[in-house]
């Protein structure tokens, strides 16, 4: 009405986890809270006690957050992935099927959207060719995994401690392989063994390239803080762990290598 105060914008499930995420990204996991969230939102906690009713509740949903992301950049990393001349003979070549849908909007009216609303449509549209060979699927889902949290450090533990298990969590999933199956891909039998160990792979990778240390650490960055204590040693300690981290005291270790280095190693020796 002219002249009346501004209306409040609709809570939605999508707009409350995603506003929890910044909070953690800005100010830590230990700031998250309910009366945090509320200050952020503009908002009493009653106001969306019926998407996040307890402390548990807010976990679990910047958990499905940082998934529903996840899941977002892979299904576009699948679909939009140009075909390379080096990529492996045993992968298959990709060939471009069109894009993803936009992502659902709010309905008009509601006071809430639907758990559906915060994730891409399952219309056609994505890549179906690399399903001859599921370890270049699994590629691209640990890499957006950990693009994702790499992005989200703090969220970490979060996924580490907090697996996926609640009903909104399995539906994000759900899209995720019905699209799949949409492309043609078939999964191998032991389909769910080979994404726990990519995704604790994953998860504990990221951990150890980007948390913060518990309870704080020194100001200086953590390459400095080994630099420093390298530097510290006598010589025959130094000499006696050049064959253990001497890429590290020669400044050449590279996480995102090694990173790729390790996958690689896990999807190629699996059987």
């Amino acid at each position: 009405m002219p002249g009346g105060a501004p209306r409040a914008r609709t809570l939605t499930r999508e707009r409350i986890f995603a506003a929890a995420l910044a909070l953690v990204d800005e100010e830590g996991l230990a700031a998250l809270s309910l009366r945090a969230l509320g200050k952020r939102l503009g908002v009493s906690q009653t106001a969306f006690y019926r998407y996040v009713p307890d402390k548990a509740a807010l976990l679990e949903g910047v958990s499905e957050e940082v998934w529903r992301l996840t899941f977002e950049r892979f299904l576009s990393a699948v679909e939009d992935e140009p075909e390379t001349d080096d990529q492996p003979e045993a992968e298959g070549e990709q060939e471009e099927n069109g894009r993803l849908e936009d992502r659902d909007q709010p309905s008009a009216g509601g006071e809430a959207a639907t758990e559906s609303e915060s994730f891409p449509g399952s219309g056609p549209g994505l890549v179906g060719e690399q399903g001859e060979d599921w370890r270049w699927y699994v590629r691209q889902y640990a890499t957006a995994l950990h693009d994702t949290l790499l992005q989200h450090p703090e969220a970490v533990v979060l996924l580490l401690t907090h697996p996926i298990s609640t009903p909104e969590q399995l539906t994000l999933l759900a899209k995720v392989m019905v699209r799949l199956s949409n492309a043609s891909f078939m999964p191998p039998v032991d389909m769910l063994a080979i994404i726990t160990a990519v995704s604790v792979y994953t998860t504990g990778f990221a951990a150890a390239e980007a948390v913060p240390p518990v309870g704080g650490g020194p100001d200086e960055t953590p390459d400095d803080s080994i630099a420093a204590a390298i530097a510290s040693l006598p010589a025959d300690d130094l000499s006696a762990l050049r064959g253990l981290i001497g890429q590290v005291m020669d400044g050449q270790w590279d996480f995102a290598a090694q990173f790729e280095r390790g996958l690689d190693a896990l999807l190629r020796g699996w059987r």
